[in-house]
């Protein structure tokens, strides 16, 4: 995940003008929900939201996010899905909540995501120490446990259920790519073969928004961990060949001319982590802590 920064992007006009089928949804929205009864049992179902996911919106959001799921940085390919960050028919931490309805429109709180972060499917996962063995081990059998967003919305302030309420009040602990910045929150595990998303440093709040938002959207399914352990692994071919490099460089005699020919390899590595990328935040913080390695390398220290 990294952020992308909403700001100054225009919104699509199916939702600003809005168009006439959305204005339709929204009053009929607003007149279905002076009486619904998110306590009778069984729950009656919630409307049914169509008019915000129009190819305007869908254009918007790919654009937005380079065709990347917000939450994953996968592709989308044809499989993108409009996600409400804050779910529109239910929350599935509170029973009697109806659902954030009135933001079923809102563009701020729409966002492109792939099918695995964004429903509640079955999916292994996979954790920090798990060996190749393990990793092959675990996928003989059809995962019985459900992951994924659906209607989940932890927050660790007061609930907002209706326009009055604000929603700077609930702090929400799930991140949000277009409001924070993931950077300070999610890290990478260096423990083992696997490239496995974590929480970046122990501090209380750093921990309890990192661990919702990887729990939430499934961010170490087998599926996602394996496409992305593609890219770390690419990347650390790449640095033990620099490093290699290096090496037969410093017995030669480091010139300025071999020294500029590792830094270009090293900004080679940086196409990595441009915005378009697939898993761009993993490539980034991989070169960043390869670079602060350069600079303690004994070899460079003394230049």
């Amino acid at each position: 995940m990294r952020y992308v920064d909403r700001k100054g992007f225009p919104e699509p006009a199916s939702l600003s003008k809005p168009s006439l089928t959305v204005k339709n949804e929204k009053d009929a929205a607003e007149l279905f929900y002076t009486t619904f009864d998110p306590t009778l049992s069984p729950r009656p179902a919630g409307y049914e939201f169509k008019a915000y996911r129009g190819y305007d919106v869908q254009h918007a959001l790919r654009q937005l996010f380079d065709a990347k799921c917000a939450y994953c940085e996968s592709n989308l390919g044809d499989s993108l899905e409009v996600e409400h960050f804050r779910p529109k028919g239910g929350v599935a931490e509170d029973p009697l909540h109806a659902g954030y309805w009135w933001l079923a429109h809102s563009w701020e709180n729409l966002l492109p995501a792939c099918p695995g972060c964004n429903k509640n499917l079955c999916h292994h996962l996979v954790t920090e120490h798990m060996t190749k063995e393990e990793f092959e081990a675990v996928q003989l059998k059809k995962s019985k446990e459900s992951h994924g967003k659906a209607n989940q919305f932890p927050i660790s302030g007061k609930r907002a259920t209706d326009t009055t309420h604000k929603l700077e009040d609930e702090s929400p602990d799930l991140l949000d790519p277009t409001a924070d910045d993931p950077d300070p929150f999610l890290g990478w595990s260096r423990a083992g073969h696997f490239s496995v998303a974590i929480a970046k440093s122990a501090d209380r709040d750093v921990a309890t928004r990192a661990l919702a938002t990887i729990n939430v959207f499934a961010l170490n399914r087998v599926s996602l961990v394996r496409t992305r352990t593609e890219v770390l692994t690419e990347l650390r071919v790449q640095r033990v060949e620099i490093l290699s490099e290096l090496e037969e460089d410093l017995t030669r005699g480091l010139s300025a001319a071999r020294l500029a020919r590792v830094m270009r390899r090293i900004e080679g590595m940086r196409r990595m982590q441009q915005p378009e990328k697939q898993y761009s935040a993993l490539a980034k913080a991989f070169i960043d802590d390869f670079a602060a390695e350069l600079l303690t390398h004994p070899g460079l220290a003394a230049i």
